[in-house]
């Protein structure tokens, strides 16, 4: 991931100074929102991976941007000839917290347990990524007790069976929901677990008080001491008002801003010389998007969805979060393999909106905009409001905390409308297109919010999942071309992501998979 300091900023003054000195190697970071879960089976939102990539150990992980690299394997895998086959090696010696071995089996446990549809994972059942292992379908039928294409060859070899080629199943296996966890925790606490989670990273989970404070402490018996935690802690402060976190943070008493700087005060922080070295900023392979579904009145009706488009100011939303990104023309974000230059962006033109719904017969139309209670999402969504009032559509906004937030809108058929964003969990447009605009992929945790169904897009995705990568890129801009011209989605812009951090903080970057690397940080 790219990173610069912005010259512009910068801060070191007395009392700043003393407060890290009183911290020592703690490391305070502010979040306006509680965090959903802590549970790698389930939370994928870039508030939790940071923090689920930090406890929980996976075969392989991303260093040097997105290069696949072996975490808990001793290599990246042996890959069979016909594609469908791969074996590892786990490393000995790798606990839990609490002395249950990171194996074969723990690996094994994990992936049968995303696969369950009873665990809620958006990964879960024949549809997510580990629907592919061979005997998957029996085990999510109930007919099996285990996946048979699972296999442990003995305590540290695992050897997973696929029914096709993937190219990407290695990625899958790089990302939390391909986590060890240990077996004996989770059956003890069941729903629960994400309160109670015992870790092996290189952090352990020492308090979490919802709503109020997360720690996170060093973890002494991490395998990996080339790359253990630098810091004894990480605080994480939750449900802070972010301009109250941003007072805190000038003072010194808060290290990271989780949300970044607060679009009210971002013109303010650039400016003032007083703030030089604490401004990072970062693209982000992302789009920020307003969703209608497409199953829910008024948005059932492609007209509406289509006025809604040429409805919405795109640059004027990108104005309200200060510049900080690019207007989206389409759903693959800049930097993506399948991102497409040829494609056009729908016209801001309401005059235009107002004869579609006109056309569309629909009158006193009223609806409920759902969004995330930061900052920056309240005040796009009163934008959206104001432009939708303009061809007739009267919203109101429901502003969520993020963990009722994500429950609400990965609930199929509870919102109508709403703003959300999608950034890459590996570099690939798969991570995109299947989880976003499949038609499997409207059920309950999925990411289809505007619950998208066409049976020609479901077979181009499915096609693209098997080929090179260079014909999945054809077939993947070929879908999304179709998708855009069916208007679930208007994307509003990819944004570029600025943090204010104490300069007292030594290697922060965000990464374009994890966000912040807690594991990396040190402090000065």
């Amino acid at each position: 991931m790219h990173r610069r300091i912005v010259s512009l900023l910068g801060l070191t003054f007395a009392l700043t100074a003393s407060a890290a000195l009183a911290a020592g190697k703690t490391v305070t970071v502010a979040y306006p929102s509680d965090f959903h879960t802590l549970d790698p089976a389930i939370g994928d939102d870039v508030q939790n991976w940071p923090v689920e990539h930090a406890l929980f150990v996976t075969l392989l992980t991303y260093r040097e941007g997105t290069k696949l690299v072996p975490w808990a394997a001793t290599d990246n895998g042996k890959v069979s000839a016909d594609g469908k086959t791969y074996t590892f090696k786990i490393k000995k010696g790798i606990t839990f917290q609490d002395g249950e071995p990171t194996d074969a089996a723990a690996f094994k446990y994990a992936i049968e347990r995303v696969l369950n549809p009873k665990s809620k994972s958006p990964q879960s059942g024949k549809n997510g990524w580990f629907g592919n292992l061979v005997g998957s379908d029996a085990f999510v039928d109930g007919k099996a007790k285990d996946v048979s294409g699972i296999k442990l060859l003995d305590p540290y070899t695992i050897q997973f069976q696929l029914k096709k080629p993937d190219r990407t199943f290695l990625n899958y296996l790089a990302t939390p929901f391909a986590s060890a966890v240990p077996r004996k925790a989770v059956e003890k606490w069941g729903s629960d677990y994400s309160h109670h989670v015992v870790a092996n990273g290189p952090f352990v989970l020492k308090q979490w008080v919802p709503g109020q404070k997360m720690v996170l402490a060093r973890n002494p018996n991490y395998f990996d001491k080339a790359n253990a935690a630098k810091v004894d802690e990480i605080q994480i402060l939750l449900s802070l008002n972010e301009q109250v976190a941003l007072l805190r943070a000038q003072r010194g008493d808060v290290d990271v801003l989780g949300n970044g700087i607060p679009t009210a005060q971002f013109a303010a922080i650039q400016q003032n010389p007083r703030y030089k070295g604490y401004v990072h900023d970062a693209v982000q392979i992302g789009t920020n998007y307003l969703y209608m579904n497409t199953q829910k009145a008024p948005f059932n009706n492609k007209l509406v969805r289509e006025a809604v488009a040429h409805a919405i100011d795109k640059k004027r939303i990108l104005q309200l979060v200060n510049g900080r990104g690019k207007v989206a023309s389409q759903i693959l974000p800049i930097g993506l393999a399948g991102h497409d230059e040829t494609v056009k962006d729908t016209t801001y033109d309401p005059e235009k909106g107002k004869a579609l719904m006109k056309q569309s017969g629909l009158t006193n139309v009223t609806t409920t905009l759902i969004t995330l209670n930061d900052e920056a999402f309240t005040k796009i969504a009163q934008a959206i409001q104001q432009q939708l009032a303009v061809i007739g559509i009267k919203a109101d906004i429901k502003a969520l905390p993020q963990a009722e937030y994500i429950n609400t809108i990965t609930t199929p058929g509870a919102t109508a409308i709403g703003l959300s964003g999608w950034y890459q969990a590996y570099p690939d447009a798969s991570d995109f297109l299947p989880i976003l605009f499949k038609s499997t992929a409207y059920t309950r945790g999925g990411w289809n919010l505007s619950g998208y169904s066409n049976k020609e897009v479901d077979r181009i995705l499915d096609q693209a999942q098997g080929v090179n990568l260079a014909a999945s890129v054809k077939l993947y801009q070929k879908a999304q071309k179709m998708i855009l011209a069916d208007y679930p989605w208007v994307p509003l812009y990819h944004p570029v992501q600025y943090d204010f951090v104490n300069p007292r903080i030594q290697n922060f970057e965000r990464h374009p998979v994890w966000g912040l690397m807690y594991q990396n940080w040190s402090v000065k």
